[in-house]
C-alpha cells in the first residue's frame, strides 16, 4: 500500500501517559477554584448586628449631612424678591420690530390688516393690568385703535422691573445734566417744588428735518413716579373718607407704563426718534430707546399719463 493512501487517525498516545495529563488537569482546576471560591457568608446573630448598627450610623451621618447643607442654604440664600447682584431698569417700547438697535412702526391709515394687528399688541399689554390698564392710557385710545387710524400714533413705553432698585432722582432743573433736552429743562422748571420730587423724567426727542413739525404728548405725564415703584406690590394707607385708617394694595407694574403720543405726521417720510429716561443711577445706554414711524399713503401723480395725452 503505497504512503498517500494512508490516513492517520491522529498522534499516537499511551493509556497511562494521558490519564497522568488528566490527573494533572484535574488537580489544577482543583486548586484555582479554591483561590477563587467565594463562599457564602454565614448568617449569625453576631453579623446581623453588625450589619444594622453599620446601617444606623450611615443613615445618622447622611441626616446630619443633609440638615447641615439644609441649614446653610437657608443661611446665606437669596431672599425670593432680591435679585443676585444689582441691575439698572431698561426701557422698552411698544408696537413695532426691531431692525437693528432701531423698532420700526410702519402702518397705514388704509390697512385694516395692519391696524388690527397694532391694535392686539397693545392692547394685550395694557389688558393684563386690568380695568386700570385701559383707563391710564384712555387719552392714548380715544379712537379705539391707538391714534393710528386718526394719524396719531402712540406708543406705549415700559421700565423693565429691578427688584429691590432705588432710583435717584433729578429732583430740579438745575441739577440735569447738559445731555438733557432743553424742553425738558423747561418743563421741570414750571413744576411746583412738591411735584419735581420722586420723579424719573422722560423725554423723546425727533430728529430734526425741513419741514418736520411733529408734536410729542405723554400719557398720562411725563415722569414715572420712583416712589416703590421697583416691587412686587405696595400697601399704602387708604386716605379717603370711606375707609378711614384702612390701607390697599397698589401694583407698581402700572405706574411703570407711560404712553407717547404723535402727531402732526406727514406721510411718507421716516420719522427718527429717540426716548430717553433721566435718573441718576440709570445709565443712558439703558435708559434709551430708538424708533423709527412712517405713515404710508398712496402717492398721487404729479405728471399727466402718456395715456391721458392720446383722448386730448
Amino acid at each position: 500500500m503505497p504512503n498517500e493512501a494512508i490516513v492517520y487517525s491522529g498522534p499516537y498516545e499511551v493509556g497511562r501517559l494521558r490519564r497522568r495529563r488528566d490527573r494533572r488537569v484535574e488537580e489544577y482546576l482543583f486548586r484555582r477554584s479554591i483561590r477563587t471560591s467565594n463562599p457564602p457568608l454565614e448568617v449569625t446573630m453576631c453579623r446581623i448586628t453588625k450589619l444594622v448598627a453599620y446601617f444606623i450610623v450611615f443613615c445618622v451621618l447622611l441626616a446630619a449631612f443633609t440638615g447641615g447643607m439644609a441649614v446653610l442654604v437657608m443661611a446665606f440664600s437669596i431672599p425670593p424678591d432680591r435679585p443676585g447682584y444689582s441691575k439698572f431698569p431698561g426701557l422698552c417700547i411698544q408696537p413695532g420690530k426691531y431692525v437693528g438697535d432701531q423698532k420700526q412702526i410702519v402702518w397705514s391709515i388704509h390697512n385694516e390688516k395692519e391696524l388690527g394687528a397694532i391694535r392686539r399688541q397693545l392692547s394685550r399689554i395694557v389688558e393684563g393690568y386690568g380695568l386700570e390698564g385701559p383707563k391710564r392710557m384712555l387719552a392714548c385710545n380715544l379712537d379705539d385703535s391707538w391714534g393710528y387710524a386718526t394719524g396719531k400714533p402712540c406708543i406705549l413705553m415700559k421700565l423693565t422691573q429691578a427688584l429691590g432698585f432705588e432710583a435717584i432722582t433729578y429732583n430740579d432743573a438745575m441739577t440735569l445734566p447738559d445731555e438733557a433736552p432743553d424742553e425738558l429743562y423747561d418743563y421741570v422748571v414750571e413744576l411746583g417744588m412738591e411735584e419735581r420730587i420722586k420723579r424719573i423724567w422722560v423725554a423723546c426727542q425727533v430728529k430734526k428735518e425741513d419741514g418736520l413739525d411733529v408734536k410729542i404728548d405723554y400719557v398720562p405725564d411725563r415722569y414715572f413716579d420712583a416712589e416703590a415703584l421697583f416691587t412686587k406690590g405696595n400697601v399704602f394707607l387708604n386716605d379717603s373718607s370711606d375707609n378711614e385708617g384702612g390701607t390697599y394694595f397698589e401694583d407698581p407694574s402700572l405706574r411703570r407704563l407711560i404712553g407717547v403720543q404723535f402727531s402732526n405726521i406727514p406721510p411718507n417720510r421716516d420719522i427718527v426718534v429717540r426716548c430717553q429716561v433721566w435718573a441718576k443711577n440709570i445709565p443712558l445706554y439703558m435708559g434709551t430707546a430708538r424708533l423709527m414711524l412712517r405713515l404710508t399713503a398712496p402717492l398721487q401723480t404729479t405728471t399727466p399719463l402718456l395715456l391721458d395725452e392720446w383722448y386730448d
